[in-house]
């Protein structure tokens, strides 16, 4: 088995080094959906599947801008809207000023 795991490691290597850039590109793209809100990874997976296909060409800037468009799908999303802060007197450390100025 343990003479095995070097051929092993050498193909998976070798298929690694075999894939385009459109490939490595959509890969990424994938690996960013995956770390992201619903609207961002969908405008990211589309993105891959489209440089997988070919309907756009990989490059750099094809990357950067779906990043971009996948941050402002993310920003428009009301899920992702800030949450109301707790009041500052509620969380204030008794006998502490609070940012309103008020002492608990």
């Amino acid at each position: 088995m343990k003479a095995a795991l070097p051929v092993i490691a050498a193909a998976l290597l070798l298929a690694a080094c075999g894939k385009s850039a459109a490939d490595k590109q959509a890969d990424q793209l994938d690996n960013a959906a995956q770390q992201s809100d619903s609207a961002a990874a969908n405008v990211l997976e589309n993105s891959a599947d489209a440089m997988r296909n070919g309907t756009i060409a990989a490059s750099g800037a094809t990357t950067q801008n779906a990043m971009q468009a996948a941050g402002a799908a993310a920003a428009a999303n009301p899920a992702n809207e800030a949450q109301p802060a707790a009041n500052a007197q509620d969380t204030a450390i008794p006998g502490t000023p609070s940012p309103t100025g008020h002492t608990k």
